[in-house]
């Protein structure tokens, strides 16, 4: 390896099976990270994460909800999609981990879309929380 970046494609296939906890047979050039190694929500954050220190690549054009969804239950996002229901998902592959950490760079070009800074999916979930905990507390209480 030369200034971080892979040499080969063996290496970026190791890297993904180890990340994600896959066996290297079930990892390919074009095998889609998300959908057929089952790798979302955090568990792919935290794979790009690592991808982005160990190969140093800019990660400043990156835009999570075009690759995996959040983690969790989000019952309210069947009223209030969230950013990854809005957009068509598009995947990620060995393949382009491979070309973007060559070029230091994340490489991938989003179609244009719009999504709202709020996330009223997850604000309304928090407050179902909170009123479930304090009824809960308030039921104990009595």
């Amino acid at each position: 390896m030369a200034l971080g970046i892979p040499l080969d494609i063996a290496e970026i296939l190791n890297f993904v099976a180890i990340e994600s906890g896959t066996k290297i047979e079930k990892v390919h050039l074009n095998t889609n990270i998300s959908d057929e190694l089952g790798i979302v929500g955090d568990d792919f954050h935290e794979l790009i994460e690592a991808y982005s220190n160990k190969y140093h690549v800019n990660m400043d054009e990156y835009l999570w909800y075009f690759h995996s969804e959040d983690e969790g239950v989000n019952i309210w996002s069947f009223i209030f999609k969230p950013p990854w229901k809005k957009v068509e998902k598009i995947p990620i592959t060995p393949q382009m981990l491979l070309n973007f950490a060559a070029k230091g760079k994340w490489l991938v070009v989003y179609p244009e879309h719009k999504v709202p800074t709020n996330r009223n999916d997850i604000t309304y979930s928090n407050c179902l929380w909170l009123v479930l905990i304090i009824g809960f507390l308030v039921a104990c209480y009595i």
